[in-house]
């Protein structure tokens, strides 16, 4: 139970952090480094404390990847999955939560111009955080997520079987890097729970967009799971 415990607050604290950098710096028009820099930093924090526990997953991706590896059972990866699942909608309810507060804000009220707005119009207007992509695109999101969601999953699994390498500054800074690239074109998901829970909340063109990063978050996963293998096991012989 411990490690289920562990895995709802480690998203919790990614997806609430990450998605609330988004949301309520929509006034202030943050820049792509500030929010990409938000999540990687979510989830450093988030492996330091829970990793010892659960193996700071976070993420059903790298969940199925781990489970493919063997280095988590299958009962565990649905008991990860659903832990995950709730600590996203829970973070995006709370981040949904506070935009009372934030609208009340000194910051926003000076960006209005004084003009009342309801937390429904703020939702419709600037959204929850959630990953998107324009229409037209979904090949072109697909792939990219596929390809950022392996590279990323991949990193995960080597650095964290490397001994005296500080994994969670590595992983937070690469989710970081590759953030920055992926958030003018799909937003940058890598992770199915942190892609659908704001959605769930929005609803509309990203609901329905968010097939596409869960097939494609978990295809990269599985990918990533048969390269490490590879990669790992090339390694442990040369040692």
């Amino acid at each position: 139970m411990r490690k289920y415990i562990a895995e709802f607050l480690g998203t919790f604290i990614l997806v609430f952090v990450g998605t609330g950098s988004v949301v309520y710096s929509a006034a202030t028009a943050s820049s792509p480094l500030t929010i990409a820099l938000a999540f990687g930093l979510a989830l450093a924090v988030a492996i330091y404390a829970f990793g010892n526990i659960s193996g700071g997953h976070f993420n059903p991706a790298v969940s199925l990847s781990m489970a493919i590896q063997k280095r988590l059972t299958w009962i565990e990866f649905i008991g990860y999955v659903i832990a995950q699942l709730l600590g996203a909608i829970v973070a995006s309810a709370a981040v949904y939560g506070g935009i009372s507060a934030y609208l009340k804000s000194p910051t926003v009220v000076q960006a209005l111009s004084g003009q009342k707005m309801s937390v429904s119009q703020f939702v419709n207007l600037a959204g929850l955080g959630q990953t998107n992509f324009a229409d037209g695109q979904t090949l072109t999101a697909f792939i990219f997520e596929l390809v950022l969601t392996f590279l990323f999953i991949l990193v995960i699994s080597i650095v964290t079987k490397l001994a005296n390498v500080p994994a969670p500054i590595i992983i937070g800074l690469w989710l970081s890097a590759l953030l920055i690239v992926a958030l003018p074109i799909t937003g940058g998901a890598f992770n199915p729970a942190r892609a659908l829970s704001p959605a769930i909340f929005v609803q509309g063109k990203a609901l329905g967009h968010v097939w596409v990063y869960i097939v494609a978050n978990l295809l990269g996963g599985v990918l990533a799971a048969y390269a490490a293998n590879f990669f790992n096991k090339e390694v442990k012989e040369v040692a």
